[in-house]
This record gives structure tokens, sequence and C-alpha cells, in this order.
């Protein structure tokens, strides 16, 4: 996604299983690369994981609300 993700809609590259569809490409962005799985993120399953990226998302939101 060129512009970056809008907060709460589903990266583009993810594939029908929900699995990154460039993990381990160049291409894969940065911040992808270095988002590393941590207990306090992923908590006790896929609905803690999802509440813990909203929340990240909420908060690094640029101003203008994009």
């Amino acid at each position: 996604m060129p512009k970056g993700k809008p907060a709460g809609v589903a990266c583009i590259q993810l594939d029908e299983s929900l699995r990154c569809k460039l993990f381990g490409q160049p291409e894969r962005p940065d911040f992808c690369g270095g988002l590393q799985p941590a207990q306090d993120m992923c908590g006790n399953g896929r609905e803690d994981a999802l509440t813990w990226l909203t929340l990240l998302e909420e908060a690094t939101r640029p101003a203008n609300g994009t």
C-alpha cells in the first residue's frame, strides 16, 4: 500500500489464510518486518492480537485521520 494502510483496514497483502504474501520478500515494508510478536501483543490469541493492533493504529494515526 504505497501511501500506507488506513487504520481499521486489513492489509491488501494478506492471503485467504491471513498470512502475509510479502513475508521474506525485500518489498515487505520495514514496519511489518520490525513488528515482532510478543506475549503482551498476542495475548491469548487472534482476538487479543487484533485488539492490540487496533490500539496501535489508533495511537499512531496521523492528525488528518487517514
